[in-house]
């Protein structure tokens, strides 16, 4: 496995902890009576409080969060016991494949449904594409 890839993916998953985090943070934080402004300029409310901020009645933050941790377990095992989980790359290729195409749905619905725009899920949706695209060069 080529070193720069494993490193770019780890920290391409903790920087998706890191924004899943803030996100669900300040979802936390709003409903405790703060505010939840967008650096955009835009409804961050509108996008993470409507019907497609949840699936399966869990708001996205936590399964970005499942997703993101997930996607860290996993390069660390690959890490680890290379030898003895030689299909990680394929999972971690699936895993992220899946991602990515939730994160385009996610933001179509921003573009067409919405019509506003969160920056911290704009973010994410990079994180994913830049994690398939990296996830193709691990595999």
């Amino acid at each position: 496995m080529n070193n720069i890839y494993t490193i770019i993916f780890t920290l391409l998953t903790v920087s998706g902890i890191i924004d899943a985090g803030y996100l669900y943070y300040r979802y936390y934080k709003k409903t405790h009576g703060a505010s939840f402004t967008c650096p955009l300029g835009q409804d961050c409310n509108a996008v993470v409080e409507s019907k497609w901020g949840y699936f399966l009645g869990v708001k996205n933050e936590i399964w970005g969060l499942l997703y993101y941790i997930s996607l860290f377990i996993g390069i660390l095992i690959f890490l680890i016991m290379p030898n003895l989980i030689s299909i990680m790359p394929l999972l971690l290729l699936g895993a992220t494949g899946f991602g990515l195409l939730y994160s385009l749905f996610l933001t179509l619905v921003q573009i067409i449904k919405i019509k506003q725009y969160c920056l911290y899920c704009l973010i994410s949706a990079g994180i994913s594409l830049l994690l398939f695209l990296n996830s193709i060069a691990l595999f």
